[in-house]
This record gives structure tokens, C-alpha cells and sequence, in this order.
């Protein structure tokens, strides 16, 4: 039977495994955390886009980034209705750059504010009808747009809409920066605060789990017709006539890319049509290329790898220079180069996994914290997992590499 040497080398001291254990998992973590950074900055742009309940995305061309504020007109959207592929188009307003919030006791600071479609609240009225008027009603098919909620979002359910039909009512982000002042773990507290919108009176009426990015640190949503009130200067007084997305949703079976393609044709330089993925795929491309904050993240993440070589070289070199005679004797004995090599990659990968495994566990709870913190979407998938788990065994392999340099170049009788 074979001796598992690189094993046995690697283990036969425990108490230098285990600092070799925590060097390797401390440079994994900071490679973790900068990963986990970057694509939070990926990720949290695009949260928005992805609780949106329908196929296409309209937006005006030249909106460069989701944060901007360049619209279009509402127009083309209700133009949009007449194609034979659409079922369903309604406008979702933001307001970023004149809304302000504040909450009693805080300084004003500002925050971004979406609005709920007024079709939504058609919807939960006619839901409400009692059943002798929905009898006596004409016998008519509801299409399926009008049975799905155009926000998928945790709280935002049919209480959360009767309450924001109540005049000046609004539900706040739990995820918003403490910054602001919310009671937010406090329910009853949360709606008796007194809090402004842009100088006029708002009403907490319960909360919505969205999320923050790297633009916005908080988040308010109210009736569509409420924006009207709030920000009536948008549009050049016409606040509900400017769109900053449009929402909408195809008939089954239609081809997603032509028919956003041909809406675009409608108005080619007031708005472009686009699909939730290219959408999505445009906006991680423009926060990862055209902005420093990604390339800061990556240089992180590769001062990670550099500290990890580091470390681990001196781990391994301190190894294999302890166990250097007996290294010495098998080179004597005519054992080839390729056999070291193999030696020292096998304990260079125990080494990695080793190292990996305390350091995925230490990464979730980290990664938890940091996201209750900030309200940045950290997320751990499997994918970017195996990415670190390919760094972490590169970088043991480069290091062991590194020290095993003596060893391959050595007469066997300058080793004693």
C-alpha cells in the first residue's frame, strides 16, 4: 500500500496545519469579501428590474444607467397597447434627484421613490365587489395581466394597497440606510412618525423589502397619482405624462426580441424597447467597465490573490525545508523531479480545500452581516463559490511551486 506522503507531511504537525488552515482561509475570505463587494455592485442595480413582473422594459435612450433621469412620454406607451402582441404596458415612476425625506428629529436627505400602476388598485377594488354585483355583472374574461402584480415585492401585498389608498400614504424599504431615521423594527412607532416628502406630509403605512445599491440608500413607494402631489414640477408640470420605465407584458408564445424591437420603432430616438436580460445585461456592463468602483473591487480581489501566495509560500517553504533531508535521501534513492512536484501539488490542494471549507462558513455569516448593515444584496451561489475554491488552489499551487524551487535544483548531496 502507498504512503499518502503529501498527506502525512502536511498533517503531521497540527499546530502548524492549523495556522496554515487560518493563513489560507483568511486570504479565501478576503477574496470573498472583495468578490462579494463586486457583485453586490452587479447585482443590487439590477434588483429592481428583476422584481418587475412582465417581458419587456421601455426606457429613454438616453439613459445611460438606471439611476439617471432621462424619460420619455407617456404617449408611446399607450401607443405600444395597439400592437398585437401586447397585453398589458404601464409606467413605473422614479424620483431621485428633487426627492428629499425627513424624518422628524433628522436631517432631510434623499431618497429614491417609485410609484405603484393606478391598475393595481383597479384591480384590488374590483376584487372587492360584493358578489351580487359580480354576478349581475356581465360575464367577462379578466386577462391574465390583471390578475399578476407588476412588483413582485415581500409586503407589498393587498393590505399594503388599501392602506396606500389613503391620501398622503406611503411604505418605506426596510432595507433603507439607518441614516434616515426610520423606525423600522418598530411597526407601531414607524407609523406614528412624522415624516416629509419634499416639504409636504407622508404617512408610513407599512414596509416592502427591496433593497439598496450603489445609488440609492433608501427607498419610498407611493400611489402613481401621487406623484402628481409630491413632485409636481416633473415633465415640465405634467408629472404623470413622463415615464422612466415602462412595464410590459406579451401575449404567450410571442417572440420576446421582435416584438421589442418593433415597439422601439415606434419612437427610435424618444425611447427604446428592451428585454428584462438585455436590460440587466446592459446595466452590470456599465457598472463593472465604465465605472472605477468595479475596478476597484477587482484590484481588491487581486491583492486577496498576492496576500495568498504570500502566506501560503511561507507555510509550504517552512514544510519542506523542515522535511528537507528526507527529501534529499529520496532524490539520492533516484526518485525523478515529477514525483516532488506531484508531492508538493497534492499537499498544496489538501492545503486549499482545508482552508476552503472554514472559510465559505466564516464568508455566509459575514456576508449576512453585511447585507443588514448596507442592504446590499451579498449573495454566496455555488458558481461564485467554485470561483474562489479555483483561486484558493491556484494560489497554494503557484506558492508551492515557489518553495519546491530549491529542492528541484539542488544536488541531493548540498541537501544534508
Amino acid at each position: 500500500m502507498r504512503t499518502p506522503l503529501a498527506w502525512k507531511n502536511l498533517t503531521n504537525n497540527p499546530r502548524r496545519l492549523m495556522l496554515a488552515v487560518a493563513g489560507v482561509g483568511f486570504a479565501a475570505i478576503l477574496m470573498f469579501t472583495q468578490n462579494g463587494f463586486r457583485n453586490a455592485l452587479l447585482d443590487s442595480p439590477i434588483v429592481l428590474v428583476q422584481r418587475m413582473q412582465c417581458d419587456l422594459v421601455a426606457i429613454s435612450p438616453a439613459r445611460y444607467m438606471l439611476p439617471d433621469d432621462q424619460q420619455f412620454n407617456r404617449q408611446h406607451l399607450r401607443r405600444a397597447k395597439a400592437d398585437p402582441d401586447v397585453l398589458a404596458a404601464e409606467p413605473l415612476l422614479i424620483e431621485r434627484w428633487t426627492a428629499r425625506v425627513r424624518v422628524s428629529g433628522n436631517p432631510a436627505r434623499p431618497i429614491r421613490v417609485l410609484s405603484v400602476p393606478e391598475s393595481e388598485f383597479v384591480r384590488r377594488s374590483q376584487q372587492s365587489v360584493p358578489t351580487r354585483q359580480l354576478e349581475s355583472a356581465p360575464k367577462t374574461r379578466v386577462p391574465r395581466s390583471k390578475r399578476v402584480p407588476w412588483m413582485s415585492l415581500d409586503g407589498l401585498d393587498a393590505d399594503a394597497l388599501r392602506a396606500l389608498t389613503r391620501p398622503h400614504a406611503g411604505l418605506v424599504d426596510r432595507k433603507t440606510r439607518q441614516e434616515y431615521g426610520f423606525a423600522l423594527d418598530e411597526p407601531g412607532e414607524l407609523t406614528s412618525q412624522w415624516v416629509e416628502l419634499s416639504g409636504k406630509r407622508i404617512e408610513l403605512v407599512g414596509t416592502v423589502t427591496l433593497g439598496t445599491d450603489f445609488a440609492n440608500e433608501g427607498t419610498l413607494i407611493i400611489r402613481e397619482s401621487a406623484f402628481a402631489d409630491y413632485f409636481p414640477y416633473r415633465g415640465n408640470r405634467q408629472p404623470l405624462e413622463v415615464v422612466d420605465l415602462g412595464m410590459i407584458r406579451l401575449r404567450p408564445g410571442a417572440d420576446h426580441e421582435e416584438v421589442a424591437a418593433r415597439l422601439t420603432r415606434l419612437a427610435p430616438e424618444q425611447w427604446e424597447v428592451l428585454t428584462r436580460d438585455a436590460l440587466k445585461k446592459r446595466e452590470q456592463s456599465f457598472w463593472q467597465s465604465q465605472t472605477p468602483v468595479g475596478k476597484i473591487f477587482f484590484i481588491g480581489t487581486v491583492m486577496g490573490f498576492a496576500v495568498g501566495i504570500i502566506i501560503c509560500y511561507q507555510i509550504l517553504f517552512t514544510s519542506l525545508q523542515d522535511a528537507m533531508p528526507e527529501f534529499a535521501t529520496l532524490k539520492a534513492m533516484g526518485y525523478p523531479n515529477r514525483f516532488f512536484v506531484t508531492l508538493v501539488v497534492r499537499q498544496s490542494t489538501y492545503l486549499s480545500l482545508l482552508g476552503f471549507v472554514p472559510a465559505v462558513a466564516v464568508t455566509l455569516v459575514l456576508f449576512r452581516v453585511l447585507e443588514g448593515y448596507s442592504g446590499l444584496p451579498m449573495l454566496l451561489t455555488v458558481e461564485r463559490a467554485l470561483t474562489v475554491l479555483g483561486l484558493t488552489t491556484l494560489m497554494c499551487l503557484i506558492s508551492g511551486l515557489l518553495a519546491l524551487r530549491k529542492l528541484l535544483n539542488a544536488d541531493p548531496a548540498s541537501l544534508f
